[in-house]
């Protein structure tokens, strides 16, 4: 590959993406994820086993080609370069038909990879084509470490009858180990059993038997896999899928093949060993094989025949200088002289396999002779530019590895980040970085940053950058790769991770062997040493910073133990003494000298109550046989009396002391005042059972009252009891119109009030607003009930006073009473919520006892909440519009607009039947406003429309939380400013109860909506509590008389004199008066009588849709006196 890349003008940077060391036990736990030089990569070669899928198919998604080798490219469309499994597997089972052998077994790896599967379907393949029947796998299992076991494979052969004759292995290993299993269990290959290998290893033909195999070319394997990535780079890409690399099939003697062409076979093999090391990735020419196949052979014959001269040294001498002859110029040329000496030395061994079994002497002198010529290759090749001779190099190099090695671990002055050891390697430069966070497993996409870098040059300064790790390494380090001289040029990443230690990663760059198998092993080796070095400074750091967090607890400790100043005692038991602290007597209030160093000083001062207590778990702890045997400390809280003859609560804590034979000596501790925090306690468990407003109990302690009350009546026949619900009536518009100080001052003095009218064996308690609880005890007549809730409720209508302010208020209360099938105190407050429910709805002001007709009513009140809810969500609701109108000429000066509710299932709903709900569930604030931008959007719709509606006014009624809505001009004004409508066409109309609890806020309120041009009536006029002075002093329009007033005239007299008033009332303040409820024509006649300017009723109109008003509206240019 590197030859490759260089060639084609290209770099590489070899990624390993094991942890650093050689064997990982569990591969799944240290999967690859770093997305490292992602940035810096224009093409990714991935070997099989390096990363999982996923991180291919994430790095396909950049766009960048991948390239595969020795793996199934699996969601991804990438080519992968692998061996002619095919090819190679059909040659192995022809060769050994070709030997006679009709069953064939398959021995693969348990667990197996992809190459396994490919060539266990290529032996059925060809046992099929062959004629034969294939067998089902063999397995032999086998670890990352290439340990092998046979034990399963031998099972399966031993249960075949008949055994097969021969074998195909999918590796050579894998053979390798079932021939050590046969010939263990008395099975002789190939005598036995033929078995064939695959892949060609370099012990293969060293293994005894000599094992035949299918070769293949790794090195050629790494230049088509770059090649395709450099064509796929320049627009050629190559298809997705397999392409495979030549395989050669190797016969030596583990297949049967014996006779002449055994040293043929080795003289082959030592070719392929030569072209390996002499040509790298590229394949020799036709006529230099040959010329490698004829120095085989005459290299064969000078071994032999050196063997078979014994005792002439000077023979021997002179055909070992002649065989380094004819090797010298190989080695001079090529890239790794060491694979060459490795050749030849196992070359001679395949030729001592091929002696007779009693040639053990000439077996000998032929490895001897081998030996000395490897030296005398060694010995005469010069490596470095000093002319020493290669043996002695090696010393020096594994003495400066050692150092190397030794530095790594040492403790020295630049720490482990520094790469200063560098210096004495092979390498041109490095460059390690750090993960920013530290230490451990890290996601994919952290940060590093460089701690630093190293160039042999000093050209290159340090510089700490931070860089993502897809940037890894930085574009300065590149350069250094492209500066380096030589034929390969590229660059090594090394994960420094090991042992669950994730560091960070080390880049180093030429010269690189990449013929050394040693080297990387080195590398890998100084990787641990440098996770190793880095593991210890984070241990030495952590353990300073414990030693520096240590002291500053001591330090703490003494500060605060001088702050806290708790009073100290320690008790000899032996002596009897006690030492107590200045503090621990200033604590009673004592001076130093008024307490003797005895325990009864102590013991004779706690409370009585607490006495017994205290005695005891001290005796327990100075006899050690306190409870907690595994525990010597103590703490007890207690009363103690003080110098005043109060007692005030003490904490203390202490310890027992032991002398050297276990026995307890001494018992010492602190004391410290809690009185403040029990205050504090007692404090919070009153606040958790009552009311923080009115101190009546809260619903935590009802609860518990009316549970208890509730199992008194399962157990105590005749036992009764009820519970009354109150809500109270115009609380609401007290708080909302005087304010929640007001409101706050109401709750008090109801709260009064309601307990001065409870026996002592009952409960009032507060739930939280106005709403108040009654628990009624030992009832003896249920049917006083009412009565009794009644008078209790009464005593609410005197006024309450607030300032010089008197206001009324009153409440609907709701009974639930026992014995019933309720079995819940939630059930009890249930049912009385709803019989007080049906007390307000009815309004005469007597309590309600619940029956069970009322559920049904409940749970259609519960049913309106929830459809009101929706209503607004679906925007069921709409407006119509009734005329107000001039009674005499009865042409239109106005309109009211009234809510309607067009539910999807009811049809049409009034507001009298959903208003009050939305009242009591706060939601009639979200309804007004919707009323309010709707009304302006209307008339907006009729001005756009060309109509005239500019000397009209539309009225809008306002609930008491509208009128009282700090927020009601801002959300009118904005209303109004969206649809650019004047605001004198908008009327609030409010009822008298709304205003007059507090006239003073309400005209002012008033004062300010008249300064937005926006006009006030009161509706529903003379049905509350005005006064004509309170009239005078709001700024009002107009009054409505209301309808019931009308409807009354024409059968009492009084009535109609009341309108007569109040129509004289209204005129003589300057007022506008309408008359509402106006349905017969005998009441228009009595109303002009009275001089009543206007009118509103079904007389005239009942309330219709918006697009019916148009034709209401008076024709265009036509004058109107329709001033409201």
């Amino acid at each position: 590959m590197l030859e490759t890349a260089s060639a084609r003008g290209g770099r590489a940077l070899a990624i390993q993406t094991l942890d650093a060391g050689i064997v990982v036990d569990n591969p799944e736990a240290h999967r690859f994820t770093a997305q490292v030089a992602w940035q810096r990569i224009d093409a990714l070669v991935a070997a099989q086993d390096t990363v999982d899928d996923s991180y291919l198919q994430e790095f396909a998604q950049t766009g960048k080609p991948v390239v595969m080798m020795y793996r199934e490219p699996r969601g991804i469309a990438c080519p992968s370069i692998v061996p002619d499994n095919h090819g190679g597997m059909h040659a192995a089972i022809e060769h050994l038909i070709g030997h006679g052998h009709t069953s064939i077994a398959f021995v693969g790896r348990d667990p197996a990879n992809a190459d396994d599967g490919i060539r266990y379907r290529a032996y059925r393949e060809a046992m099929l084509h062959g004629g034969l029947e294939p067998h089902q796998p063999w397995t032999v299992t086998w670890q990352q470490d290439e340990v092998y076991q046979s034990a399963i494979a031998m099972r399966q052969f031993l249960d075949h009858t008949p055994p097969p004759t021969a074998a195909v292995a999918c590796t050579d290993l894998t053979a390798m180990s079932l021939i050590t299993a046969l010939t263990e269990a008395g099975v002789t290959v190939p005598d036995d059993m033929a078995v064939i290998g695959f892949d060609d290893i370099t012990d293969a033909a060293t293994f005894q038997p000599p094992l035949s195999t299918v070769a293949q070319s790794f090195t050629l394997t790494g230049a088509m896999a770059c090649g395709m990535a450099f064509d796929a780079l320049e627009g050629h890409p190559a298809d997705p899928g397999y392409h495979c690399a030549p395989v050669t099939l190797v016969t030596r003697e583990s297949c049967g093949c014996h006779g002449p062409d055994a040293r043929g076979n080795a003289c082959a093999q030592f070719a392929h060993a030569m072209a390996e090391a002499a040509y790298g990735g590229s394949n020799p020419t036709p006529a230099q094989w040959r010329q490698l196949l004829a120095m085989g052979e005459r290299l064969a014959v000078l071994l032999t025949q050196a063997a078979h001269t014994p005792g002439h040294d000077a023979a021997i001498a002179r055909i070992t200088e002649a065989a380094a002859d004819q090797l010298a110029p190989i080695v001079a040329g090529a890239r790794n002289p060491m694979r060459i000496v490795g050749a030849v030395r196992r070359f001679a061994r395949a030729l001592a396999a091929r002696l007779d079994p009693d040639d053990v002497a000439i077996a000998a002198r032929l490895e001897r002779i081998a030996f000395d010529l490897s030296l005398r290759l060694l010995g005469d090749q010069r490596l470095d530019p000093h002319d020493h001779p290669i043996v002695h190099k090696n010393v020096g190099i594994h003495r400066r590895y050692y150092m190397i090695s030794s530095n790594l671990v040492r403790h020295r002055a630049q720490g482990p980040h520094s790469l200063a050891w560098l210096e004495a390697t092979e390498f041109r430069a490095g460059c390690f970085a750090l993960w920013e966070g530290g230490r451990g497993d890290r996601d994919h996409t952290d940060a590093l940053r460089v701690v630093d870098t190293y160039d042999r040059t000093g050209n290159h300064p340090v510089s700490a950058e931070r860089c993502a790790v897809q940037a890894f390494p930085p574009a300065s380090f590149l350069d250094l790769i492209d500066d380096q001289q030589g034929d390969l040029v590229y660059g090594y990443l090394l994960p420094v991770r090991f042992d669950g230690s994730d560091w960070g990663f080390l880049a180093l760059t030429g010269p690189l062997d990449a013929y050394d198998e040693t080297a990387f092993e080195r590398y890998n080796h100084w990787a641990v040493l440098l996770s190793v070095a880095l593991d210890h400074e984070h241990a030495m750091r952590s353990e300073r910073a414990l030693l520096e967090e240590i002291r500053l607890s001591e330090e703490r400790y003494a500060l605060a133990a001088e702050a806290a100043n708790d009073g100290l005692w320690d008790w000899n038991l032996t002596s009897g003494e006690v030492y107590y602290s200045s503090r621990w007597k200033s604590l009673l209030g004592h001076a130093d000298d008024e307490i003797a160093a005895t325990a009864d000083e102590w013991l004779d001062r706690v409370h009585p109550e607490d006495r017994s207590a205290v005695q005891r778990t001290l005796a327990e702890h100075a006899a050690d046989q306190s409870p907690s045997r595994t525990s010597s400390a103590l703490e007890l809280e207690y009363r103690l009396r003080t110098a005043n003859g109060m007692y005030r609560w003490m904490l203390t804590r202490g310890r027992s002391m032991r002398d050297e034979t276990g026995r307890v000596t001494r018992l010492i501790g602190s004391m410290t005042d809690i009185a403040d925090r029990k205050y504090l306690e007692d404090r919070l468990r009153h606040d958790a059972h009552y009311d923080g407003l009115t101190g009546l109990p809260n619903r935590v302690l009802f609860l518990e009252r009316l549970n208890r009350a509730i199992a008194r009546s399962g157990q105590q026949p005749g036992y009764a009891f009820a519970v009354a619900f109150l809500d109270l009536n115009g609380f609401k518009i007290i708080n909302d119109s005087l304010g929640h100080e007001a409101g706050d001052r109401v709750l008090v003095q109801v709260a009064a009030r309601l307990a001065d009218q409870m026996d002592a064996h009952d409960t009032v308690a507060r739930f939280g607003g106005d709403e108040f609880v009654l628990l009624l005890e030992d009832i003896r007549d249920m049917a006083s009930l009412p009565a009794l809730v009644g008078r209790i409720v009464s005593a609410l209508s005197q006024p309450l006073l607030l300032g010089k302010r008197r206001v009324s208020i009153g409440a609907s209360a709701g009974i639930a009473a026992s014995p019933t099938g309720r079995r819940t105190a939630e059930e009890f407050l249930r049912d009385a919520d709803t019989a007080m429910y049906r007390a307000k709805m009815s309004g005469n002001g007597s309590p309600a006892m619940f029956d069970e007709s009322m559920r049904a009513g409940a749970m259609t009140r519960l049913q309106l909440e929830s459809d009101l809810h929706q209503a607004i969500i679906d925007h069921q609701f709409e407006l119509h519009y009734q005329p107000i109108l001039r009674l005499h000429g009865r042409n239109v000066i106005g309109l009211e607009a009234l809510i309607r509710w067009r539910h999807p299932e009811r049809g049409l709903v009034l507001p009298n039947a959903f208003l009050p709900v939305a009242e009591k569930t706060d939601l009639i604030q979200t309804i007004g406003r919707w009323v309010i931008r709707t009304v302006c959007r209307q008339i907006r719709h009729w001005l756009d429309a060309d109509l005239e509606p500019h000397n009209m006014t539309v009225s809008i009624n306002l609930s008491n939380r509208q009128f009282w809505d700090p927020e009601l001009r801002s959300w009118t004004h904005q209303a109004v400013t969206d649809f650019d409508i004047p605001k004198s066409m908008l009327v609030f109309e409010v009822t008298e109860g709304v205003v007059m609890h507090n006239q003073e806020e309400a005209s002012a309120l008033m004062r300010q909506l008249r300064d937005d041009t926006v006009q006030l009536h009161i509706d529903d006029f003379g049905t509350g509590h005005s006064s004509l002075a309170a009239l005078h002093a709001f700024p009002i329009d107009a009054l409505k008389i209301d309808r019931s007033f009308v409807a009354r005239m024409r059968i009492d007299p009084r009535s109609r004199e009341l309108v007569r008033i109040m129509i004289g009332m209204g005129l003589s303040l300057g007022m506008d008066v309408v008359a509402e409820g106006v349905e017969t024509e005998e009441e228009a006649a009595a109303l002009a009588d009275l001089d009543c300017p206007s009118v509103q009723g079904y007389l005239f109109s009942p309330p219709i849709p918006a697009d019916s008003v148009p034709g209401l509206l008076p024709p265009t240019g036509r004058s109107s006196d329709a001033a409201v």
